[in-house]
């Protein structure tokens, strides 16, 4: 990997005897590194912040930075109503609430079993300024190092040295430590400085966009034939405006009661949605907030009638009117397929009592 500069990444700083910190690098991405000890204690924490109840509690001070994409203008009339008070700093909050897919990433790279994406263990040497000239023709890219900031030396294991760099290491003391290199992963960064700041400061309520966005919605629209045939017009018009405002119409529905109902509209126009159509729906401030709902949930509805039916029933097997609709939805498609391809004569499929099994 490499030598790299340890900068400061606020509100950490660089310790000989914590090496639990991210790290910015020269070139402006960043490093993690974390002992056996603080990999494993990380890895426990996240897995159960994942885990935490969903309920919702408030304290003095609500931050919602950057990882929140619950809509502004929802958030500033329920804060105003319940009478909740914002703060832009993170260290002076005590409820943090931010969208749990970032989560999510973090605990990907703390479980993945792909190389690319995971924490691996890397030999590590910690040099002080002073050393950088020593270390400066070793590596490539290594003029950019200062020598004013310290500096880690990342090894592969079983890496060959060159034979200068060899002969100064052969004093020097490595630590086996889990290391993950950063690639325009600002999220990342972001989130594991909300981990840091949980961990030393265990009262921190913690409130997830996906919960939220529930109560935000609990009076919103009711989504009944009109209005998804007012819906449907407005998407088949192709016009950007027009879907911009039912996408905006949309985000004003109680997205949990009404989930599957909007999967399946919007699993129905994902076409008109293709590369080159010139439309999106990914470009609507106030929809994100829905568009993160589905993905936590894993509702993949821009996905094949065939994998996005496999997940609705995941997500709604328990419900059975819920179940219906989806037979429905899966026995449509079938029918559809198979007249496709034998429009004057084909075998019509009826689907009854179709379960999940596991």
């Amino acid at each position: 990997m490499g030598i790299i500069n340890i900068q400061n990444l606020e509100p950490y700083r660089y310790s000989r005897t914590n090496k639990s910190l991210t790290y910015r690098l020269y070139d402006g991405n960043s490093i993690m590194i974390f002992n056996k000890d603080k990999y494993e204690t990380y890895k426990e924490f996240i897995k159960n912040l994942l885990n935490k109840s969903s309920k919702i509690k408030f304290g003095k001070k609500v931050y919602l930075g950057k990882l929140s994409n619950l809509p502004r203008h929802k958030i500033k009339e329920y804060f105003q109503s319940n009478k909740l008070k914002k703060t832009s700093k993170l260290e002076q909050s005590d409820t943090i609430v931010f969208n749990k897919q970032h989560l999510q990433e973090l605990n990907d790279i703390f479980n993945s079993d792909i190389e690319y994406y995971k924490l691996s263990l890397k030999e590590v040497y910690f040099f002080e300024p002073k050393d950088n000239k020593y270390l400066i023709d070793e590596c490539e890219g290594g003029h950019k190092l200062s020598n004013e900031l310290p500096c880690c030396l990342v090894i592969d294991q079983g890496e060959s040295l060159k034979p200068k760099l060899s002969q100064f290491l052969q004093n020097k003391t490595s630590e086996t430590l889990y290391v993950k290199k950063l690639y325009r992963e600002n999220n990342i960064i972001e989130v594991f400085s909300y981990i840091k700041y949980i961990f030393k400061n265990p009262h921190v309520n913690i409130i997830f966009d996906e919960d939220l966005i529930e109560i935000i919605n609990e009076d919103g629209i009711e989504l009944d034939d009109e209005y998804l045939s007012t819906l449907d017009g407005m998407f088949e018009s192709k016009s950007q405006d027009n879907i911009n405002l039912a996408l905006e119409m949309l985000s004003n529905v109680n997205i949990e009661k009404y989930s599957l109902t909007i999967a399946l509209f919007l699993n129905k126009h994902i076409n008109k949605f293709n590369w080159g159509s010139g439309l999106s729906i990914k470009n609507n401030n106030s929809f994100k907030s829905v568009l993160k709902y589905f993905k936590s949930k894993n509702i993949n509805f821009e996905s094949d009638w065939r994998f996005f039916s496999v997940n609705l029933y995941k997500k709604y097997k328990d419900n059975p009117e819920d179940l219906k609709i989806i037979n429905g939805f899966i026995q449509q498609n079938i029918n559809k397929y198979l007249k496709e391809y034998n429009s004057n004569q084909y075998l019509e499929i009826k689907l009854e009592n179709l379960a999940l099994k596991s």
